[in-house]
């Protein structure tokens, strides 16, 4: 970093305690940054707290960001409603500063017409005032550039990074072990659970009691409700395989826990979706199994169990997989790049 280095502010829906896995990359990357959260707590997470607290501090906190807008080159967004809201109160106020760099772009369709009209709408104004949107996968990227008419000069591909404090130890395939799940949001425990009953192994779920509220919980599946940190990597470590299933096939859902397994090196099963088809080689460092499709889910679980050979080789070329392509040091190098980039075209046109 030099005296000319770009200056970022970093947006977060976190207070970090001890600095912040992804600033540090964008300053080794370049960027003169500095951080801005809440104290948003993950063990609070319901949709209303979501609508009635998260969303008020990220508010806030955009708010905060933009009075010091003339203190920097750029305001990276890692919540995108934070971008959102950054867009929309220079829409309002006509300010042509700061730029704004929304980092994982999720606008998830709405089946309700009426709804998803007036979400296009807003998203469609707050992103008139956005620079860059990060995505986590081409095809996604190309669905949404189609829904909203953005050029590719806007979009960017980001795939997910691993954040993890420090990259796990390698722990690979267990064949005593249980089959692990974990996540709230965008999960089919239906299926997943349907596709439990008809097997013979143990699965340990971390999840809400929203989550599952009102399905049959089979005998050999254990529920572990608001469990985090330690305990949660425990449960990662000493389990056979990982498996994420998701309840749609077309919107970013369960990457970060998908990259987490891959570290680890375990064998993942997940659902086929735009992403997860681009981070999973099907048979060679993990199974893809269709939505909602239970045979194919049990089908898969029994395949990981058949061959403790074959599974302990998936897990280790998942790992390399996982390290080789979602580093956050890449992560940050491209959007370092593309400030940078911008920078050296706004410089080109002012001499020409």
């Amino acid at each position: 970093m030099t005296d000319n280095s770009p200056r970022v502010l970093l947006l977060v829906d976190w207070i970090p305690d001890k600095g912040s896995i992804l600033m540090n990359s964008l300053r080794d990357a370049g960027l003169d940054c500095d951080i801005m959260g809440t104290n948003f707590h993950l063990s609070r997470w319901t949709p209303i707290n979501k609508i009635l607290s998260h969303w008020p501090k990220c508010l806030l906190v955009s708010i905060r960001a933009f009075h010091k807008r003339r203190d920097y080159d750029c305001i990276l967004a890692w919540q995108q409603i934070m971008g959102m809201f950054l867009g929309s109160i220079k829409w309002v106020t006509g300010a042509s500063v700061p730029d704004i760099f929304i980092l994982t772009a999720i606008i998830v369709e709405r089946h309700n017409p009426v709804q998803e009209w007036i979400r296009r709408k807003f998203i469609s104004m707050a992103c008139k005032k956005v620079n860059h949107i990060g995505f986590l996968s081409n095809a996604y990227q190309k669905i949404i550039q189609s829904r909203f008419n953005w050029p590719d000069s806007r979009t960017v591909l980001l795939k997910s990074p691993i954040i993890l404090p420090q990259i796990p130890e390698f722990s690979g395939y267990r064949p005593d072990g249980y089959v692990y799940s974990v996540g709230r949001s965008c999960r089919d425990y239906h299926t997943l659970f349907a596709a439990a009953r008809q097997c013979r192994q143990q699965f340990a779920v971390v999840t809400s009691r929203e989550a599952v509220s009102g399905l049959s919980i089979p005998d050999n599946v254990t529920l572990h409700f608001d469990t985090f940190g330690k305990d949660a990597d425990r449960l990662m470590q000493n389990c056979a395989a990982v498996i994420i299933p998701l309840n749609m096939d077309d919107s970013p859902a369960g990457e970060l826990t998908l990259l987490e397994a891959m570290c680890y090196g375990k064998p993942v099963i997940i659902t086929r979706t735009v992403i997860t088809q681009e981070y999973v080689r099907h048979g060679e460092n993990g199974y893809l199994v269709p939505l909602n499709d239970i045979h194919a889910m049990r089908q898969a679980v029994e395949t990981i169990f058949s061959d403790d050979e074959k599974s302990l080789q998936m897990g280790k070329k998942a790992r390399e997989m996982a390290m080789k392509n979602h580093s956050i040091d890449a992560f940050a190098k491209t959007i370092a790049d593309t400030i940078l980039g911008g920078r050296r075209s706004e410089v080109s046109d002012q001499r020409s």
